[in-house]
């Protein structure tokens, strides 16, 4: 009997729950794509470098990315600039651009000249080369269905491709649509192929050759096509390379991505899953890097899956409650059916700023709040280039006294949508803002600071364009009307503090510092760590011992440089 004669395990429900795409369907593609040192590849390309060059890209005295080729010298990220040119006398180490008081934009400015006391990090044109990325992806992937896209960070993007799977599947193999089409529980016919040529992607379960090849292999095949030709045509228009994951979930998707980098995909199928998640530990699946990976491992005396497989559902409900040992029995064993976001509404948008060391004068704050404010309304104007027509509603300035000891002061402002929004309008209301915090008692010294714009609006197209909104300061003397207190704010009770002080610890920055974080991760050089490389990475701290995520090593290292100099200035008083 051949082999199109036989069954196969899915039904005409999963197919069609596949076109749906439902995270349901056990014939699911999701892919993650990972740029490959992202930063180190922006500043290759953009200076004209060979990727067999070694590079570095500079921040402050540190280290924050390195291209593949410096790795190979044994250099590691936040390592110092000294450490950096020992090891490899040749690296090009390049600066992250930064922006200055009175700057109309950020630039690229003689390493000689920048300072942590007159410049803030710039991260802008990684933002804007990940953006130019993020359009080839959707230039390039089948328009009909329209894909499911979700901007994980801002070198990583999610994609659902199932319903572009399930569209090319019936292109090829049309005899699916024959048979029962009214009963969903019917067995679909098996493929009549026994051999899938996977293009020299790393594939975990096609070598085992126990079981015949099934549509849940072929809805991965064909995703890997796709994905394949995206990385081929990101390279093409921008000439950077990425790595991807192709899996039936998030979770191994991401797993996968970082399988085999850089330049390379990884394929995960249902039958080489266990083998796949064995060779893992635990704290780097997304969700249990954190917290709660560390009570996990602490309670079953093991960070690795293949140690944790033997470990039964009961026992898990048991040690981490039944909702949470649910989510992680299914996890460790392969299962998610976490939702691909799409949404790309901007919630918030901060700038900020740690000072070492502490400023302790409202006059010293005030230049900061110039650099505040020509940051925020460059992302707004990138984002009206782009075609999101909003504006913010609400201004919130925080300011950090005394680092993670706290406590924090918060002070907000809406903004009546009557105004026109200018730089020296957006500033006077920071500095108002700024002269309400320094009134309270003990408001110095201050070790961090930051500036919100929140609550965004869409704004209709015969409005005007943002730029009405937020005009030149050259070309606008002073703001048609002062922003004024409104208690009838539009206040996002998930993100913004009231207008009162705060003693509790509060996200700086929704996209990087979540709730339940420590504070010194939200504390240390905001403007430096969104989204470097992979958060799964850990690194030692060679002073505490402590196992740090790797978007997260800077801060970590700028915390002991804070608190070394807090204290000599605590001696010093």
């Amino acid at each position: 009997m051949g082999q199109h004669h036989v069954t196969s395990r899915f039904t005409r429900r999963d197919l069609s729950l596949l076109a749906q795409s439902s995270s349901k369907s056990p014939l699911r593609v999701i892919s993650l794509i990972d740029y490959d040192s992202f930063y180190a590849q922006c500043e290759s390309v953009r200076l004209g470098i060979s990727p067999d060059t070694p590079l570095g890209v500079q921040q402050w005295d540190a280290i924050i990315a390195l291209n593949y080729a410096a790795r190979r010298y044994g250099l590691a990220r936040a390592i110092s600039v000294k450490e950096a040119r020992l090891k490899c006398p040749d690296i090009v180490l390049q600066h992250v651009p930064t922006w200055r008081e009175r700057s109309e934009t950020w630039a690229y400015r003689p390493v000689a000249t920048i300072m942590p006391g007159t410049d803030k990090a710039a991260l802008d044109p990684y933002r804007l080369e990940s953006r130019k990325g993020h359009g080839v992806i959707r230039r390039t992937l089948p328009q009909d269905p329209p894909p499911l896209i979700e901007k994980a960070s801002v070198d990583e993007v999610f994609l659902d491709l199932s319903a572009q799977v399930y569209a090319i599947m019936m292109q090829r193999y049309p005899n699916l649509l024959d048979g029962d089409t009214s009963s969903p529980s019917e067995p679909l016919p098996l493929p009549d192929t026994a051999v899938l040529d996977w293009h020299a992607d790393s594939v975990f379960g096609d070598d085992t050759g126990l079981e015949p090849v099934d549509w849940d292999d072929l809805s991965l095949l064909i995703g890997s096509e796709i994905v394949q030709n995206l990385r081929r045509e990101i390279f093409g228009q921008l000439k950077y390379t990425c790595s991807a994951g192709i899996a039936r979930n998030k979770m191994l998707a991401k797993l996968a991505s970082a399988h085999k980098k850089p330049n390379h995909q990884t394929i995960v199928l249902r039958r080489g899953t266990c083998e796949f998640l064995s060779a893992h530990k635990l704290t780097k699946i997304r969700g249990l890097g954190g917290a709660l990976g560390a009570k996990f491992v602490e309670i079953f005396k093991t960070d690795m899956v293949s140690e944790l497989h033997h470990v039964s559902l009961p026992q898990m409900e048991e040690a981490m409650g039944p909702e949470i040992g649910e989510w992680i029995f299914k996890i460790i064993h392969g299962e998610d059916q976490s939702e691909i976001n799409p949404q790309t509404d901007v919630q918030s948008m901060l700038s900020a700023k740690t000072f070492v060391p502490k400023i302790t004068s409202v006059e010293q704050a005030e230049k900061w709040l110039h650099i505040f404010v020509a940051d925020l309304l460059s992302r707004l104007a990138e984002l009206d280039a782009e075609g999101h027509q909003v504006c913010p509603t609400v201004v919130t300035l925080n300011h950090l006294i005394e680092g993670r000891f706290g406590p924090t002061r918060s002070k907000q402002l809406t903004i009546p949508r009557s105004i026109s929004i200018t730089k020296e309008s957006l500033y006077k209301t920071a500095r108002d803002l700024l002269n309400q915090i320094d009134r309270e008692k003990n408001s110095w010294p201050c070790r961090s600071l930051s500036l919100r714009i929140s609550g965004f609006q869409k704004v209709p197209r015969h409005h005007g364009l943002i730029s009405s909104y937020f005009t030149s300061y050259a070309t606008t003397k002073s703001p048609s009307k002062q922003l004024t207190n409104d208690s009838t704010a539009n206040r996002h009770a998930d993100d913004l503090p009231e207008k009162r002080e705060c003693v509790q610890l509060r996200p700086l920055e929704g996209n990087s510092v979540s709730e339940g974080k420590s504070f010194k991760s939200a504390l240390i050089n905001k403007e430096t760590f969104g989204g470097l490389e992979s958060e799964s990475e850990l690194y030692v701290c060679p002073h505490c011992k402590i196992s740090v995520p790797a978007s997260e090593v800077l801060e970590h290292l700028d915390w002991h440089v804070a608190l070394e100099l807090s204290e000599a200035d605590t001696l010093n008083e």
